[in-house]
């Protein structure tokens, strides 16, 4: 009788062998050289500008960024905000829950009373 490991470790073998063939396989229409351009069949390739590269893969690409970021930052201008997260108020913002003496909840009064934190019976 094999052992389950045994049998396991052949199974995971022969899958990744099979993997890799079938990788290798597929792999030879892929490296097919390009065949050479008769004339009238294939066009040349066409030259490109450095400056057409620039504008192609960082102009617009900036220019996207400049537009969405106006169409965030555009109404809170509008509207009079500030940008400048150094000048936001945090008194707007609520982290941590209500401020009490000592930055602590209200102890419960009695058994009834729902005040505190969390708690528990049996």
């Amino acid at each position: 009788m094999i052992s389950t490991a045994v049998r396991r470790s052949a199974a995971a073998f022969s899958l990744l062998t099979l993997l890799g063939v079938g990788f290798v396989l597929a792999a030879g229409p892929a490296s097919a050289d390009t065949p050479q351009p008769l004339p009238g069949s294939w066009e040349p390739k066409p030259e490109i500008d450095h400056l057409e590269v620039w504008l192609l893969f960082i102009g617009i690409p900036v220019l996207g960024f400049l537009i969405v970021s106006a169409i965030f930052i555009a109404p809170a201008l509008a509207r009079g905000e500030s940008i400048n997260p150094a000048k936001r108020a945090s008194e707007t913002q609520w982290i941590g829950g209500p401020r009490k003496e000592a930055g602590e909840l209200a102890a419960p009064d009695g058994e009834d009373s729902a005040a505190g934190g969390a708690g528990g019976s049996w």
